[in-house]
């Protein structure tokens, strides 16, 4: 669709896809969050370890949670902003209408993926809250915490998957123009 023929679309779908727009927004700020208390984790240990000889017991198993929230609550946000790596050669060549199908074909089978890897982890989170897991390191943290946080995660990254197909089925540009994303060609 060329860009002087882009339609608004309806307002109950643009309430949908900000609201999408707004929960991944949400997600890399916590991820944001996360990435800050994992360096501040990070320097206590190494401090305490180096002048007191004195491991935190907490700081791996925190760690881990940590980074897996910060690997994945901001996917959904980069999505928006065109922080995703992609191979531009193929695309550039192709004709728009080819490019913005083959763009379709691979966004819905990314959100095929991780849509299923979305209702896995939830399954997963919800399975192991029942059965009252407590994880094996000292702290024995509840597993389910870190697995729901995931599972929120992968859920957030599903719905930016998700609005950018529709985005792109409705002709509205799929990614906020002039952010932090950028392409290697």
């Amino acid at each position: 669709i060329p860009a002087n023929d882009r339609r608004a679309p309806p307002a109950m779908l643009a309430a949908l896809l900000r609201g999408i727009d707004l929960c991944c927004a949400a997600g890399a700020a916590v991820a944001a969050v996360c990435a800050l208390a994992l360096a501040v984790v990070l320097v206590a240990e190494v401090v305490l370890t180096s002048f007191a000889a004195w491991s935190q017991p907490w700081a791996v198993e925190y760690s881990i949670y940590l980074q897996a929230v910060i690997m994945f609550g901001g996917a959904g946000w980069a999505l928006r902003n065109g922080g995703h790596i992609r191979v531009m050669m193929l695309n550039q060549a192709l004709p728009l209408a080819a490019r913005r199908a083959a763009d379709m074909l691979v966004t819905a089978f990314a959100l095929g993926v991780v849509g299923f890897a979305a209702w896995a982890l939830v399954m997963q989170a919800t399975r192991t809250f029942s059965l009252g897991s407590v994880s094996f390191y000292p702290m024995q943290t509840p597993v389910w915490i870190p697995q729901a946080a995931l599972a929120v995660a992968f859920v957030l990254f599903a719905l930016a998957l998700l609005a950018r197909l529709i985005r792109l089925a409705i002709g509205q540009p799929e990614e906020v123009a002039s952010t932090v994303g950028g392409t290697i060609e």
